[in-house]
């Protein structure tokens, strides 16, 4: 049989044991309790985030079209200012250009040029347009200005530098032959370089924009005038010289003839060369 004491002590310790388990169980149902509280309070907040979430991206998002509108506004503006430039520069060249085209092209030919393609785009601009405009008037006769002043300074460039070649330069080109041996060069220069590519410009742009050939024929009368005087002249010099020497040479060339030594036949095997006659027998 077992004595008391050891059954009390026993129940003790047993109700000590149910003791300490009840308290960790309500331990832990007030842990559960806090921790759906923590969640309760969580979905809270988080539905209350979105909803704000929501309303924040409803009261965005047309904002957010708005200034893409503004901004396409904005670029649309921007393209019509610049058109608008455009269209008003047009309106600004007889103005800008006009003071230029009067003084004329000698000296500036490529700044004259420049102006009269400014020109050149005013017009069809206008003719495209606004054909009713009173600047088209004025550009198309500025234009015409422009083009008769380059036909004047082509004239003036071909009237000025072309010269008729002398007498004795012409004897000399003819003259050059490889058995002369003659050591300097001869050479004919018709037009400065610096004129030449004058020339070649403002008959290039005569012909592309200008639409008129009449310039060929100033270049015809003035360089068959010169050859005309260049004839003349070497027609008068074989005059002057056939009642004295006889020979239609310039000195120089004259001078090299006497130079230059005579070539003797070569003689080959089986033939000779019989005095007064070059043929062998």
């Amino acid at each position: 049989m077992i004595p008391t004491e050891e059954v009390s002590a026993r129940r003790r310790e047993i109700e000590e044991k149910l003791k300490q388990e009840e308290e960790t169980l309500s331990f832990i149902r007030e842990s559960l309790e806090k921790s759906d509280q923590l969640t309760r309070n969580m979905v809270s907040i988080l539905s209350s985030f979105e909803s704000r979430l929501m309303k924040l991206e409803n009261s965005i998002i047309p904002v957010h079209k708005q200034t893409e509108n503004l901004q396409r506004l904005q670029e649309n503006v921007d393209k019509t200012l610049f058109c608008l430039d455009h269209i008003i520069s047009y309106y600004h060249v007889a103005k800008d250009t006009e003071k230029i085209i009067k003084e004329g092209p000698t000296g500036r030919l490529e700044e004259y040029l420049g102006c009269m393609a400014k020109i050149q785009k005013a017009v069809e601009y206008f003719q495209d347009n606004n054909p009713d405009s009173p600047e088209l008037n004025r550009v198309k006769l500025l234009f015409e200005r422009g083009k008769e002043s380059l036909e004047s300074e082509f004239r003036s460039l071909m009237t000025r530098n072309s010269k008729p070649v002398i007498p004795i330069l012409i004897l000399d080109l003819i003259s050059l032959d490889d058995d002369l041996k003659i050591q300097e060069d001869v050479s004919l220069e018709h037009l400065p370089e610096s004129v030449l590519q004058d020339i070649v410009r403002i008959s290039g742009w005569l012909v592309e924009y200008g639409r008129n050939h009449d310039f060929m024929n100033v270049y015809y009368q003035i360089r068959s005038s010169q050859l005309d005087r260049s004839i003349k002249g070497l027609k008068e010099h074989f005059r002057k010289n056939s009642s004295s020497s006889g020979i239609p040479y310039s000195p120089a060339v004259q001078n090299k003839r006497k130079d230059t030594p005579t070539k003797k036949p070569i003689k080959r095997p089986g033939t000779r060369v019989e005095k007064g006659c070059g043929c062998p027998n």
